[in-house]
């Protein structure tokens, strides 16, 4: 439990501002300070209210990139974002923002909100200056100064809770803009395909909004008295009888329009809620009703206990103040999406799971979708069947999957990643119709429809562009033959096991790295180059045996420096995610010690607290998922059965798995005591870097002991290599 007298709750320790602003991490050391940035070094977070793996989010709207939130422009190189506004303001509320992604298509910040002083509608599109903002799991103040509104935000499943509180002598009104969405940016703002709306009463509204090809129903009410309400185009009240619908003259013209609410009183505080739903117009308005009866404060202590739950899935002890905020702010943040629409699918009528926001799984497959199936296999189950759904559906599976009806997702990243994904899952016990999962990787990669896609060109050809894609199919079809080998289908195994060993198509056997001459997505063959795969033996073959595998490794991370006019591109040091697993590369060639110095040292001088706290973008969470893993000790393998063993921050770390905890202890622990000295896996020595995944499990406890030198524990062992 948190050991601070002043926190008292895991959700004490979160710190939801943290990525919202440009890097500001600690001076590097030499070594840390040759790693590079590919993106812009910023966590393009936010600070809204939104429920773990919420479907809702409710956040202060500036129209910067990317998240609408904050202040920053369009950035896509590796140094700091340039500003897009001088101050941090906002427009309003909105609602449905992304975390921690780059530039994608889809921008979301719907249905506006945004309280008003003074006359009539005038100040609708008003910049205000945000002050006194705070947050915390569930919950987001601020206010805006021009103005003296004072704002508080929460959020249930379905339903975004505002509460505003207006200066004495002001009749305040809360005004909904139907039109919003997007960024204030050229070629990232949206506009309505059709809207409708009615009022049911002077409090209470319902309709909806087509943005994007997903209808948004909506049910707004004041639970607070009005004295008036109505719709709006362009800035100025409209008389509507009935149903409204706006004109085509307003829709061709890309003009705002909404609803308002107008309080009873001067000086009273206006609460007003508004619930969503993709499927059907009844829901919003019982989900407002189901809750009508809580009050504001009820709603916002039911989410932090929520959130506090989902929290204490992972309990640390040990370790410093600053560690156990990093820690729990990127727990936090790992946990934020994919959005959960369980029933809410927009594409059928049938219930059952759906998700939003994978934006994309290139970002999540390493880190973040192993430790929803660790700690949530539920929801896991649950992420399974949605895919499943997808496949059957579209005839293929995702690489990202975002609300839009749009089918470009995203191909230049990666391919193949659910057949990792699947593979992954299932090895990790998570529930799953196995034989329907083998039929669909089948159909949709090697027979069918697949036979016109990459997969078939891999098939052909043995190799495909860029190079990254070629190890991506390789061990997709690894991964396709393991599923085929437990279920007992000798046809698909058959078929797919030869595929697997074609990743040697990407190397150069010259070098021992992929080929330099390829077009690879935000990093360079040196940043691919290290990527786990299926046959790590033969990967160290390709670079002419384990010193040589070495030698490569110390090049790309710093240890050693290159040749006169010999080119490296070092490590990008969690700037993005090509190269997110390499620091455990060297435990398939016995330097446990190398691993634990650069894991260290990553989180050392890539995390810290505050709003600069990441070194790049959080992508949906992928990014400070692979601190959490990192922070305990171990280190998933997305597709394989092994865990890694790595050199953990905390004394102690319990992880709440299916049945009972698992625990990493750490023996001896201090800052600098990066090096494992013993181990002991329940009781008995252990000499391997590695568990088996069946050793990762309930009631089962890691014991390493911690030491400021090098020792040589594990350095005869090796993670196994799985070529069939």
């Amino acid at each position: 439990m948190p050991n601070s007298p002043e926190k008292t709750k895991l959700t004490d320790w979160v710190d939801p501002f943290l990525g919202c602003e440009p890097a500001r991490l600690p001076e590097p050391d030499a070594l840390a300070a040759k790693w590079w940035c590919a993106k812009p070094p910023i966590g393009n977070t936010h600070p809204g209210a939104t429920m773990p793996f919420g479907m809702v989010s409710v956040c202060a709207y500036s129209g910067a990139y990317v998240t609408g939130y904050g202040k920053y422009a369009v950035s896509l190189s590796g140094d700091e974002p340039e500003k897009l506004y001088q101050e941090n303001t906002a427009l309003g509320i909105a609602h449905f923002q992304q975390s921690g992604t780059g530039r994608i298509r889809m921008y979301y910040n719907y249905l506006l909100t945004t309280p008003l002083t003074g006359e009539g509608l005038s100040g609708i599109g008003t910049r205000f200056r945000l002050e006194n903002e705070t947050s915390r799991p569930g919950r987001y103040a601020g206010r805006f100064a021009e103005s003296g509104v004072s704002f508080e935000v929460t959020c249930t499943k379905r339903t975004a809770v505002h509460r505003y509180s207006f200066p004495e002598n002001e009749r305040g009104k809360v005004v909904v803009d139907f039109t919003s969405g997007g960024l204030l940016i050229e070629g990232m703002t949206t506009y309505p395909q059709k809207s409708s709306a009615r009022f049911l009463n002077k409090q209470a509204c319902e309709g909806c909004v087509t943005i994007e090809g997903i209808p948004f129903y909506f049910h707004a009410q004041c639970m607070t008295p009005v004295k008036a309400s109505g719709f709006w185009e362009n800035g100025e009240p409209v008389t509507v009888e009935g149903t409204y619908k706006p004109s085509k003259e307003t829709r061709e013209a890309q003009q705002s329009y909404g609803i308002w609410f107008e309080a009873a009183e001067p000086g009273a505080t206006i609460e007003y809620r508004i619930a969503f739903s993709l499927h059907t117009p009844e829901r919003p308005g019982e989900a407002i009703a189901m809750r009508k009866s809580l009050s504001f404060e009820d709603i916002a202590g039911e989410i932090d206990e929520i959130w506090e739950s989902i929290l204490s899935r992972i309990m640390v002890e040990g370790g410093s103040d600053t560690d156990r905020e990093i820690f729990y702010s990127a727990l936090y943040h790992a946990t934020l999406k994919p959005g959960d629409f369980m029933d809410e699918s927009p594409f059928s009528p049938e219930p059952g799971p759906f998700f939003f926001d994978l934006s994309t799984l290139w970002d999540l497959y390493k880190t973040q979708l192993p430790l929803l199936m660790t700690l949530w296999p539920e929801l896991g189950a649950d992420f399974v069947k949605f895919l499943v759904g997808v496949a059957r559906r579209e005839g293929s599976f995702p690489v990202s999957y975002l609300m839009d009806n749009g089918p470009e997702r995203f191909g230049k990243q990666a391919t193949g990643l659910c057949h990792m994904i699947l593979t992954d899952a299932q090895m990790r016990g998570v529930d799953g119709n196995w034989d329907e999962v083998l039929m669909l990787l089948w159909r949709t990669s090697l027979s069918g429809k697949g036979r016109r896609g990459k997969f078939a060109e891999f098939a052909r050809n043995h190799v495909v562009e860029p190079l990254s894609h070629t190890l991506d199919l390789a061990f997709a079809n690894w991964c396709i033959s393991q599923m085929a080998k437990r279920i007992g289908d000798q046809i698909i195994y058959d078929k797919s096991i030869p595929l697997s060993r074609y990743w040697v198509n990407a190397f150069d056997p010259d070098t021992g790295l992929l080929s330099e001459d390829s077009d690879y997505y935000e990093g360079e063959y040196w940043n691919y180059s290290f990527r786990f795969i299926h046959d790590m033996v033969g990967r160290i073959k390709m670079a002419g045996g384990e010193k040589e595998f070495v030698d490569l490794l110390d090049l790309f991370f710093g240890f050693t420096d290159p040749e006169p006019g010999q080119t490296v591109h070092h490590f990008e040091g969690l700037n993005n995610e090509p190269d997110m697993e390499s620091p455990y590369a060297y435990l398939f060639a016995g330097r446990h010690d190398r691993t634990a110095e650069v894991v260290r040292k990553v989180m050392r001088y890539q995390f810290t607290t505050g709003k600069g706290g990441l070194p790049g973008n959080d992508d949906s969470g992928g990014l400070s998922s692979w601190y959490v893993w990192s922070a305990i000790g171990i280190f998933p393998v997305t597709g394989l059965p092994i865990m890694l063993i790595g050199s953990p921050i905390f004394e102690k770390a319990s992880m709440k798995l299916h049945g009972g905890n698992f625990t990493v202890t750490a023996l001896n622990q201090a800052t600098e005591h990066y090096y494992v000295q013993r181990a002991w896996l329940n009781g008995k020595p252990l000499n391997r870097c590695y568990l088996k995944l069946s050793e990762f499990a309930a009631e089962a406890e890691l014991v390493l002991e911690m030491g400021p030198e090098a020792s040589d524990w594990a350095s005869d062992s090796r993670p196994p290599s799985f070529v069939s």
